[in-house]
Protein backbone atom coordinates (compact mmCIF):
# COMPACT_ATOMS: atom_id res chain seq x y z
CA UNK A 1 0.00 0.00 0.00
CA UNK A 2 1.59 3.57 -1.01
CA UNK A 3 1.11 6.00 1.36
CA UNK A 4 -1.50 8.29 -0.84
CA UNK A 5 -3.67 5.02 -0.78
CA UNK A 6 -3.61 4.27 2.74
CA UNK A 7 -7.09 4.60 4.91
CA UNK A 8 -5.83 7.52 6.77
CA UNK A 9 -4.73 9.64 3.67
CA UNK A 10 -8.12 8.76 1.94
CA UNK A 11 -10.07 9.59 4.90
CA UNK A 12 -8.54 12.80 5.36
CA UNK A 13 -9.46 13.95 2.02
CA UNK A 14 -12.97 13.30 3.09
CA UNK A 15 -12.57 15.27 7.16
CA UNK A 16 -13.64 18.45 7.81
CA UNK A 17 -11.81 21.65 7.16
CA UNK A 18 -10.36 21.48 10.75
CA UNK A 19 -8.26 18.93 10.04
CA UNK A 20 -4.46 20.03 10.72
CA UNK A 21 -1.04 19.26 9.86
CA UNK A 22 0.86 22.22 11.76
CA UNK A 23 2.43 19.16 14.19
CA UNK A 24 5.59 20.31 15.85
CA UNK A 25 8.35 17.94 14.34
CA UNK A 26 9.30 16.52 17.43
CA UNK A 27 5.71 15.26 18.45
CA UNK A 28 4.91 12.02 19.09
CA UNK A 29 2.09 12.48 16.72
CA UNK A 30 1.90 12.32 13.34
CA UNK A 31 -1.85 13.02 12.54
CA UNK A 32 -4.81 14.99 14.67
CA UNK A 33 -8.08 14.40 13.16
CA UNK A 34 -11.57 15.64 14.37
CA UNK A 35 -14.58 14.13 12.63
CA UNK A 36 -18.66 14.71 13.59
CA UNK A 37 -21.14 12.72 13.13
CA UNK A 38 -24.12 13.15 11.44
CA UNK A 39 -27.86 13.46 13.19
CA UNK A 40 -28.28 9.73 11.30
CA UNK A 41 -25.06 8.10 13.24
CA UNK A 42 -22.40 8.79 9.90
CA UNK A 43 -19.17 10.19 9.86
CA UNK A 44 -19.47 12.44 7.30
CA UNK A 45 -17.81 15.50 5.22
CA UNK A 46 -19.43 16.74 2.65
CA UNK A 47 -21.84 13.48 1.98
CA UNK A 48 -18.92 11.31 2.34
CA UNK A 49 -18.88 8.42 4.86
CA UNK A 50 -15.47 7.46 7.24
CA UNK A 51 -13.87 4.66 5.91
CA UNK A 52 -11.31 4.21 8.61
CA UNK A 53 -11.96 1.30 10.21
CA UNK A 54 -10.61 2.25 14.14
CA UNK A 55 -12.74 4.87 13.40
CA UNK A 56 -15.84 3.26 12.27
CA UNK A 57 -15.64 0.92 15.45
CA UNK A 58 -14.97 3.61 18.01
CA UNK A 59 -18.12 5.46 16.48
CA UNK A 60 -20.17 1.78 16.35
CA UNK A 61 -19.59 0.99 20.22
CA UNK A 62 -19.52 4.33 21.58
CA UNK A 63 -16.13 3.27 23.18
CA UNK A 64 -12.48 4.55 22.64
CA UNK A 65 -10.61 1.78 20.17
CA UNK A 66 -6.57 1.14 19.41
CA UNK A 67 -5.70 0.03 16.41
CA UNK A 68 -2.08 -1.36 15.41
CA UNK A 69 -2.65 -2.60 11.62
CA UNK A 70 -4.86 -1.15 9.17
CA UNK A 71 -2.73 2.11 9.03
CA UNK A 72 -0.44 4.02 6.84
CA UNK A 73 2.81 3.15 6.27
CA UNK A 74 4.01 6.10 8.82
CA UNK A 75 2.32 5.46 11.53
CA UNK A 76 2.83 2.68 14.09
CA UNK A 77 -0.51 3.06 15.98
CA UNK A 78 -3.96 5.46 16.16
CA UNK A 79 -6.73 5.32 18.99
CA UNK A 80 -10.25 6.61 17.88
CA UNK A 81 -11.98 8.45 21.02
CA UNK A 82 -15.59 9.09 20.76
CA UNK A 83 -17.05 12.20 22.25
CA UNK A 84 -20.45 11.73 23.45
CA UNK A 85 -23.53 14.60 24.15
CA UNK A 86 -26.67 12.59 26.18
CA UNK A 87 -27.46 9.46 24.26
CA UNK A 88 -24.98 9.78 21.03
CA UNK A 89 -21.38 10.18 19.76
CA UNK A 90 -21.13 13.55 18.27
CA UNK A 91 -17.19 13.40 17.44
CA UNK A 92 -14.52 10.88 16.62
CA UNK A 93 -11.04 12.60 17.49
CA UNK A 94 -7.99 10.56 16.07
CA UNK A 95 -4.85 10.61 17.45
CA UNK A 96 -2.07 8.73 15.19
CA UNK A 97 1.11 7.84 16.81
CA UNK A 98 4.78 8.25 13.95
CA UNK A 99 6.90 5.42 13.57
CA UNK A 100 10.82 6.23 13.79
CA UNK A 101 12.13 8.27 10.73
CA UNK A 102 14.80 10.59 10.05
CA UNK A 103 13.59 13.09 12.44
CA UNK A 104 12.13 11.22 15.19
CA UNK A 105 14.71 7.97 16.05
CA UNK A 106 12.85 7.09 18.96
CA UNK A 107 9.37 8.41 19.91
CA UNK A 108 8.71 7.38 23.49
CA UNK A 109 4.88 7.42 23.93
CA UNK A 110 1.45 5.40 25.19
CA UNK A 111 -2.14 5.11 23.96
CA UNK A 112 -4.48 3.14 26.70
CA UNK A 113 -7.98 2.48 27.37
CA UNK A 114 -9.08 1.58 30.39
CA UNK A 115 -12.80 -0.36 31.40
CA UNK A 116 -14.40 -1.46 34.59
CA UNK A 117 -14.86 -4.91 34.66
CA UNK A 118 -16.09 -7.69 36.98
CA UNK A 119 -18.66 -6.78 39.98
CA UNK A 120 -16.16 -4.35 41.46
CA UNK A 121 -15.93 -0.95 40.98
CA UNK A 122 -12.43 -1.20 39.42
CA UNK A 123 -10.63 -0.80 35.99
CA UNK A 124 -8.23 -3.35 34.26
CA UNK A 125 -6.59 -2.37 30.72
CA UNK A 126 -8.63 -3.55 28.06
CA UNK A 127 -6.08 -2.25 25.09
CA UNK A 128 -2.57 -0.23 24.89
CA UNK A 129 0.42 0.45 22.50
CA UNK A 130 3.31 1.13 24.56
CA UNK A 131 6.24 0.92 21.43
CA UNK A 132 9.15 -0.40 22.65
CA UNK A 133 8.24 0.17 26.58
CA UNK A 134 7.88 -3.49 27.38
CA UNK A 135 8.57 -3.16 31.23
CA UNK A 136 5.93 -0.44 31.67
CA UNK A 137 3.54 -2.15 29.35
CA UNK A 138 4.11 -5.52 31.88
CA UNK A 139 3.27 -3.64 34.44
CA UNK A 140 0.45 -1.95 33.05
CA UNK A 141 -0.83 -4.94 32.21
CA UNK A 142 -1.73 -6.70 35.86
CA UNK A 143 -2.66 -3.32 37.54
CA UNK A 144 -6.25 -2.76 38.55
CA UNK A 145 -7.38 0.50 39.43
CA UNK A 146 -10.55 1.32 41.83
CA UNK A 147 -13.22 4.10 40.98
CA UNK A 148 -11.26 7.52 42.08
CA UNK A 149 -7.98 5.75 42.40
CA UNK A 150 -4.70 6.28 40.10
CA UNK A 151 -5.41 8.80 37.02
CA UNK A 152 -7.57 5.86 35.20
CA UNK A 153 -9.87 5.86 38.51
CA UNK A 154 -10.00 9.56 39.31
CA UNK A 155 -11.08 10.05 35.90
CA UNK A 156 -14.13 7.65 36.11
CA UNK A 157 -15.06 9.06 39.85
CA UNK A 158 -14.79 12.92 37.82
CA UNK A 159 -16.47 12.11 34.93
CA UNK A 160 -13.58 15.41 33.70
CA UNK A 161 -9.98 15.10 31.97
CA UNK A 162 -7.48 14.53 34.55
CA UNK A 163 -3.30 15.72 33.72
CA UNK A 164 -0.72 14.34 35.73
CA UNK A 165 3.06 16.20 35.74
CA UNK A 166 6.21 14.75 36.31
CA UNK A 167 4.88 11.36 36.77
CA UNK A 168 7.93 10.29 38.12
CA UNK A 169 6.97 11.77 41.15
CA UNK A 170 2.89 11.91 41.05
CA UNK A 171 2.20 10.19 44.24
CA UNK A 172 -0.96 9.94 42.26
CA UNK A 173 0.34 8.19 39.75
CA UNK A 174 0.77 4.46 40.76
CA UNK A 175 3.12 3.46 37.77
CA UNK A 176 5.29 6.09 38.57
CA UNK A 177 8.59 3.66 39.13
CA UNK A 178 7.65 2.16 35.20
CA UNK A 179 6.94 5.68 34.16
CA UNK A 180 10.25 7.30 35.11
CA UNK A 181 12.34 3.60 34.09
CA UNK A 182 11.10 4.78 30.33
CA UNK A 183 11.11 8.43 30.40
CA UNK A 184 7.69 9.04 30.64
CA UNK A 185 6.97 12.54 32.43
CA UNK A 186 3.02 13.41 31.41
CA UNK A 187 -0.52 11.67 31.39
CA UNK A 188 -3.44 13.00 30.72
CA UNK A 189 -6.81 10.88 31.44
CA UNK A 190 -9.82 11.28 29.52
CA UNK A 191 -13.42 10.28 30.39
CA UNK A 192 -15.77 8.54 27.29
CA UNK A 193 -19.42 8.07 27.96
CA UNK A 194 -22.64 9.62 27.62
CA UNK A 195 -25.36 9.11 30.43
CA UNK A 196 -23.21 5.68 31.35
CA UNK A 197 -19.11 6.15 31.72
CA UNK A 198 -17.77 3.62 29.50
CA UNK A 199 -13.80 3.90 29.60
CA UNK A 200 -10.91 6.20 30.61
CA UNK A 201 -8.21 6.57 27.61
CA UNK A 202 -4.68 7.48 29.12
CA UNK A 203 -2.24 9.36 26.69
CA UNK A 204 0.93 9.48 28.27
CA UNK A 205 3.73 11.79 26.96
CA UNK A 206 7.75 11.70 26.89
CA UNK A 207 10.14 14.86 27.53
CA UNK A 208 12.01 13.69 24.59
CA UNK A 209 8.55 13.27 21.99
CA UNK A 210 5.65 14.94 23.76
CA UNK A 211 2.49 14.58 22.54
CA UNK A 212 1.59 17.85 22.93
CA UNK A 213 3.26 21.18 23.71
CA UNK A 214 0.85 22.10 26.17
CA UNK A 215 -2.67 20.21 27.64
CA UNK A 216 -5.10 21.97 30.13
CA UNK A 217 -8.08 20.59 31.58
CA UNK A 218 -11.03 23.67 31.85
CA UNK A 219 -13.86 22.58 33.92
CA UNK A 220 -17.12 25.16 33.52
CA UNK A 221 -17.74 27.44 36.35
CA UNK A 222 -21.94 28.11 35.11
CA UNK A 223 -22.55 30.24 38.36
CA UNK A 224 -20.06 32.93 36.94
CA UNK A 225 -19.98 32.20 32.97
CA UNK A 226 -16.46 31.21 33.20
CA UNK A 227 -13.98 28.13 32.62
CA UNK A 228 -11.50 27.18 35.26
CA UNK A 229 -7.86 25.39 34.61
CA UNK A 230 -8.20 22.64 37.12
CA UNK A 231 -4.73 21.00 35.70
CA UNK A 232 -1.44 21.37 33.14
CA UNK A 233 1.64 20.47 31.73
CA UNK A 234 3.44 22.63 29.61
CA UNK A 235 7.15 21.62 27.23
CA UNK A 236 9.36 24.60 27.15
CA UNK A 237 6.75 27.26 25.89
CA UNK A 238 7.67 29.82 28.36
CA UNK A 239 6.64 30.88 31.65
CA UNK A 240 4.87 33.58 30.11
CA UNK A 241 2.50 31.04 28.14
CA UNK A 242 2.06 29.15 31.24
CA UNK A 243 -1.24 29.51 33.36
CA UNK A 244 -1.38 28.87 37.15
CA UNK A 245 -4.01 26.10 38.35
CA UNK A 246 -7.10 28.17 39.15
CA UNK A 247 -6.75 30.87 36.30
CA UNK A 248 -10.52 31.77 35.05
CA UNK A 249 -11.60 32.89 31.76
CA UNK A 250 -14.65 33.87 30.34
CA UNK A 251 -16.95 31.21 28.59
CA UNK A 252 -16.62 34.36 25.74
CA UNK A 253 -13.38 33.08 25.18
CA UNK A 254 -13.08 31.72 21.49
CA UNK A 255 -12.39 27.67 22.64
CA UNK A 256 -15.01 27.92 24.85
CA UNK A 257 -17.42 29.76 22.91
CA UNK A 258 -16.48 27.80 19.90
CA UNK A 259 -17.37 24.28 21.54
CA UNK A 260 -20.77 25.69 23.20
CA UNK A 261 -22.06 26.78 20.15
CA UNK A 262 -21.01 23.57 17.46
CA UNK A 263 -20.75 20.99 20.85
CA UNK A 264 -18.17 18.69 19.33
CA UNK A 265 -14.80 18.11 19.00
CA UNK A 266 -12.69 20.87 17.14
CA UNK A 267 -9.52 20.96 16.00
CA UNK A 268 -7.95 24.49 14.90
CA UNK A 269 -4.48 25.83 13.41
CA UNK A 270 -5.91 29.36 14.31
CA UNK A 271 -3.30 30.41 16.81
CA UNK A 272 -5.34 33.07 18.57
CA UNK A 273 -8.69 30.55 19.17
CA UNK A 274 -5.23 28.96 21.52
CA UNK A 275 -4.26 32.61 23.09
CA UNK A 276 -7.42 33.93 23.76
CA UNK A 277 -7.49 32.20 27.12
CA UNK A 278 -4.06 34.56 27.63
CA UNK A 279 -3.26 38.04 28.07
CA UNK A 280 -2.56 40.46 24.78
CA UNK A 281 1.21 40.41 25.99
CA UNK A 282 2.05 36.47 26.25
CA UNK A 283 5.40 36.20 23.89
CA UNK A 284 5.06 34.91 20.50
CA UNK A 285 5.73 32.71 19.17
CA UNK A 286 3.68 29.99 20.49
CA UNK A 287 1.67 26.66 19.63
CA UNK A 288 0.10 26.86 15.84
CA UNK A 289 -2.24 24.65 16.48
CA UNK A 290 -4.77 22.59 18.82
CA UNK A 291 -7.03 20.07 19.80
CA UNK A 292 -10.25 20.56 21.79
CA UNK A 293 -11.73 17.53 23.51
CA UNK A 294 -15.33 18.80 25.04
CA UNK A 295 -17.02 16.65 27.48
CA UNK A 296 -20.70 16.90 28.05
CA UNK A 297 -23.20 15.34 30.89
CA UNK A 298 -26.01 15.21 29.16
CA UNK A 299 -26.57 18.07 27.07
CA UNK A 300 -24.07 20.25 29.44
CA UNK A 301 -21.11 21.18 28.32
CA UNK A 302 -19.01 20.43 32.25
CA UNK A 303 -14.98 20.61 30.95
CA UNK A 304 -12.71 20.70 27.87
CA UNK A 305 -9.30 19.23 27.29
CA UNK A 306 -7.08 21.27 25.16
CA UNK A 307 -3.82 20.33 23.34
CA UNK A 308 -1.49 23.00 22.30
CA UNK A 309 0.84 21.61 19.40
Amino acid sequence: MTQNDSPLHRLKSWSNSLTTSSIPSNCYLSDIVAYDVSSEGLLTSEGMMCQLPVVELALATGNAQIETTQLPVEASAAIAIPVHQEDRVVSVVLLVARKPDATVTDPIGVFEVWEPIGQYPELALKSGFYGAMERFQNVSSFVRFEKGNGLPGAVWEQRCAVIHDQLADHPGFLRAAGASADLLRTAIGIPVGGKDYQSTVVLISSASTPIARGMEVWAARPETNEFELTSAAYYDLGTDYELPIGTLCSSDAAPFARVLEEKRALVTDDPQVLLATRSKDVALPGPTSGLIIPNFEGETLTSIAIFHF
